[in-house]
């Protein structure tokens, strides 16, 4: 069993550690605040120990020494880094180190942190503005991820009111599953995982995730009504560094960005830091104010994304955003409990730190087992990609016998380089990748099963 140390509560290391939980690993989660361990305590199996982890004592009564696996998760960059270097003093292994503003992307600017013994820096802001410029491009879809270098692709859509979908069961949405162009993998219906059986009906509301080919994905958009985006054109409600990642990025992409900032001192700073972008406006007020929305003229906007640190004010700015017109609109939420809003609130996709820290860190911490790895919003449900080990039971194997723990489906396979929707009958070959949908009290026992 790996034993793991969490130092940080909070909105990511609390979910760092539910997850290693439910993959049965040994946690530990360290903190100075008595009622962020008491809420863990209550809900997870795992030791949560009070004190602070910037002290090399406190961690050796912790048992960091005897970590596999050692993660500083709390709200400051530098104690982070520092307590990295406390754990590499005790020899840990691995040691990952969760930042905001210390980039964790290699390139030429950035200092080797790994020299000092951190294996990984997970940079929220920038996992973040990956996430959303998944999205970005494809209005009428709230998630998308790719496997398998491209060639399979996991959609996540809203059912609403004018959905092509609406009242008809996945039999008839998906066709003969021999000949369709996309599977519905799972179904969410009042937060809750529903098995999607040929006969079961569509509802209002229900998000679906759908899988198909890089190849089918044309045909799956013109059903979902995924048209090309109107303009490049994007508001950014928020000043943080989250924001100004974004904007950056939108800009290389040739996007129009204004960006909205409550600060005339703020506005004066990035003015500066983006002078020599010639497609950059920057406005003084809130994102919320309808006034303000419309001189920016929000309503033939592309996207809008709320970007401020505070849940209710990001939901307040979409839906007035929405209401006068606003392509698509994102919402960074931090609160688990409020997701169920968003959707009826006018935010088409939110995004979420401690989701964007989890696909980076599992897929570190999975290392050689998971080809890649993917947590999704609405439940707690993974997609991950494996490569069948030439030693694995199942190479050879058809899919209607393959013998998976329950909670966990195939989705897509590529075999020798062509990517394909799986019917019963497919079989399964040494070194084809695979895309699975899992639970994650499953996930080590499929890991297991395909690298043998």
């Amino acid at each position: 069993m790996k034993r793991v140390m969490i130092v940080g509560a909070g909105e990511i290391g609390a979910f760092i550690a539910e997850r290693f939980a439910a993959e049965h690993m040994d946690v530990t989660v360290m903190d100075e605040d008595p009622g962020a361990l008491s809420a863990l305590r209550n809900t997870l199996d795992v030791a949560a120990i009070e004190g602070n982890g910037a002290n090399i004592d406190t961690l050796i009564e912790g048992g960091a020494q005897n970590a596999d696996l050692f993660i500083a998760a709390t709200q400051s960059d530098e104690t982070n880094l520092i307590l990295c270097l406390l754990a590499h003093e005790l020899k840990v292994t691995n040691k990952i180190a969760v930042t905001r503003m210390i980039s964790g992307q290699e390139n030429g600017d950035r200092f080797g942190y790994d020299r000092l013994g951190i294996n990984l820096i997970v940079n929220i802001n920038e996992a973040l503005r990956d996430q959303v410029l998944e999205v970005i491009e494809s209005p009428g879809v709230s998630e998308i991820a790719s496997f398998a270098d491209g060639q399979i692709i996991l959609i996540g859509h809203q059912i609403d009111g004018k959905s092509n979908f609406l009242g008809k069961t996945v039999a008839e949405v998906t066709g003969d599953r021999a000949e369709s162009f996309f599977h519905v993998a799972s179904v969410v219906r009042h937060r809750k995982l529903v098995t999607p059986k040929p006969k079961l009906c569509l509802e209002e509301d229900d998000y679906l995730y759908l899988i198909t080919t890089q190849e089918l994905l044309p045909i799956l958009k013109s059903l979902l009504r995924v048209e090309t985006i109107r303009s490049r054109t994007a508001v950014i409600y928020g000043d943080n560094r989250l924001a100004q990642l974004l904007a950056a990025s939108l800009l290389d992409r040739h996007f129009r960005v204004t960006m909205l900032t409550e600060s005339a001192e703020r506005a004066a700073q990035l003015r500066e830091q983006f002078h020599l972008r010639r497609h950059f406006l920057v406005e003084t007020g809130a994102g919320t104010e309808i006034r303000l929305l419309r001189r920016v003229k929000v309503g033939s906007t592309s996207v809008f994304f709320a970007a401020t640190g505070d849940d209710a004010t990001n939901l307040t700015a979409c839906m007035a955003a929405k209401h006068l017109g606003a392509g698509k609109t994102i919402a960074n939420i931090r609160r688990n409990d409020i997701l169920a809003l968003c959707h009826h609130a006018g935010v088409d996709v939110n995004v979420a730190p401690r989701l964007a820290a989890a696909k980076v860190i599992q897929k570190a911490v999975h290392e050689g087992r998971l080809l890649d790895y993917r947590p999704v919003s609405q439940t707690n449900l993974e997609v991950v990609e494996l490569a069948v080990s030439p030693g694995s039971k199942l190479a050879g194997t058809r899919i209607r016998k393959l013998k998976l723990p329950a909670g966990a489906i195939v989705g897509g396979v590529v075999s020798n380089g062509e990517a394909a929707l799986p019917t019963p009958e497919t079989v399964i070959h040494a070194n084809d990748k695979v895309i699975v949908l899992t639970l994650p009290e499953v996930l080590v026992e499929v890991e297991n099963l395909f690298t043998g």
